[in-house]
């Protein structure tokens, strides 16, 4: 019996991995897309609709949820796969990820208007979908805050319209969901006068 060339195995495995990882991220940005319709909508009709059908529409997002953690761990563990295969076949380790750079906020904050159409607030690496919710969860729960909707959710982005009752500065905001959260949220780029705001959670 002969071998199959060992390089040709691990360019095979490589493909594999980056393969199921691409298809468990789809399959994991398809059930998010869904749980943030599903709740948007749940909200908008929450007052038309009877209490029993309120609460079977949340056990349904429940599930989602778990199905997306679960879809998310998979497409993690493949993507590791796919390095792990990648750095064995190139013959060295595979390299740590950059650390995140450090904002420079000024010392005379500006802050950020209420009322109008709202702030448009872009969080990056986003600690997957659960993370996500529980920013929403933590924004909504700020004094200053009148509403906050998610709009987009894609590559660990998230896109927020945050509506205002009172003003508020952008590091105030990144506080106000890492004391609710526990992971620290730091102010990428906050523009008061066009009201958007960048935020980033650190590793």
């Amino acid at each position: 019996m002969t071998s199959g060339n060992p390089q040709h195995e691990h360019d095979r495995a490589a493909l594999d991995g980056a393969t199921l990882d691409r298809a468990a991220r789809i399959i994991a940005q398809a059930l998010m897309e869904a749980e943030v319709i599903l709740a948007a909508e749940r909200d908008a009709r929450a007052q038309q609709v009877p209490p029993v059908l309120v609460e079977t529409l949340e056990k349904f997002s429940d599930i989602l949820a778990q199905l997306v953690a679960h879809t998310e761990q998979l497409a993690t563990r493949m993507s590791e796969l796919s390095v792990a295969v990648a750095a064995l076949s190139d013959g060295r380790p595979a390299a740590p990820p950059a650390p995140a750079p450090k904002p420079q906020l000024p010392e005379m904050e500006p802050s950020f208007a209420p009322g109008g159409e709202g702030v448009d607030v872009t969080i990056a690496a986003v600690p997957g979908f659960q993370g996500l919710m529980e920013v929403q969860r933590a924004l909504v729960r700020l004094p200053q805050v009148q509403s906050a909707a998610v709009r987009r959710y894609q590559d660990d982005e998230a896109a927020i319209q945050l509506v205002l009752s009172q003003p508020m500065t952008a590091s105030a905001i990144a506080e106000g969901v890492s004391a609710a959260t526990s992971k620290q949220l730091i102010v990428d780029d906050a523009r008061p006068e066009s009201l958007r705001l960048r935020l980033r959670f650190l590793g």
